[in-house]
């Protein structure tokens, strides 16, 4: 998906190529990824309307109207993006904004994972995840006493704890590994069991990499439907060498997810029956 560092470098795009722009029409390719939370089909919903602002909530893109009663959401989950476009449009396209100025907004899902949700203002218990946000790993307020009240209530993994949006705001699978990487920790590592060490060099980890990442990619200022990833350091890099160690990065399979770790640099402290491809 694309995840936190990704959204800030393109969400404040779509902000400014949007604002003020009218929607002319709406097409909906892919109707598996539509939601109405509200009476009425999306260009009835839509058309008219004029854009205010697009913010990131999490791992939500939000739309904001001039008129205050209605407000578009996307998820785009494991394959969404974004692009402008004003004639091709690529296969893979699962819905389209044709705005007064001719340019059309595209939302590229080539798996349908991702939803486009329609709803009144502020009715944001209708979209999972979207309500709790937790705290922003970015923020002042994400202090190393902070991370400590946060795990003290864990009773689970900590990547899990990692990739829980209503508790931080917000790693996905990759950026997840990054962090357990640089904070040597392996991934099935029980919250409760970390030492106040393992926590400090784990609140290090975490901003040290959300930070790396969203610098890095405003840098490169990547075209706006590319994922960026070639800079990770053990994200899918299974088989090569450890860039810390030498040792070899493994691939595990982890609560349905893929993970990418160093076992030399990232040793497990118990017996987790972890599935491995060596």
């Amino acid at each position: 998906m694309p995840e936190r560092p990704d959204l800030e470098y393109f969400v404040p795009i779509l902000h400014e190529r949007l604002r003020g722009q009218r929607i002319a029409s709406v097409k909906v390719q892919k109707p598996t990824i539509l939601r109405i939370a509200v009476k009425g089909d999306p260009a009835q919903l839509l058309v008219g309307h004029v854009f205010r602002s697009v913010e990131r909530r999490a791992h939500f893109v939000i739309f904001d109207f001039e008129d205050p009663a209605l407000q578009m959401v996307i998820s785009p989950m494991l394959a969404g993006r974004f692009l402008f476009a004003e004639q091709k449009l690529p296969r893979d396209v699962a819905m389209t904004w044709t705005l007064a100025n001719q340019e059309t907004l595209v939302y590229r899902d080539d798996v349908q994972m991702g939803k486009v949700y329609i709803l009144e203002r502020g009715a944001w218990q209708v979209v999972p995840g979207l309500e709790r946000i937790g705290v922003d790993v970015l923020s002042d307020a994400f202090t190393p006493e902070a991370l400590a009240a946060l795990a003290k209530k864990r009773r689970d993994q900590v990547r899990v704890f990692l990739m829980d949006k209503s508790a931080l705001d917000a790693f996905g699978n990759a950026y997840a590994d990054e962090v357990l990487w640089e904070a040597q920790i392996h991934p099935k590592t029980m919250v409760n069991k970390l030492t106040a060490e393992d926590l400090t060099q784990l609140h290090r980890g975490m901003v040290t990499v959300m930070r790396h990442a969203v610098d890095t990619i405003q840098a490169r200022k990547p075209a706006l439907d590319e994922k960026l990833r070639d800079f990770l350091k053990v994200r899918n890099r299974h088989h090569e060498k450890c860039p810390r160690c030498g040792g070899t990065i493994r691939r595990a399979g982890v609560h349905g997810h893929d993970t990418f770790f160093c076992p030399t640099c990232q040793p497990e402290t118990r017996k987790t029956g972890i599935v491995s491809w060596k």
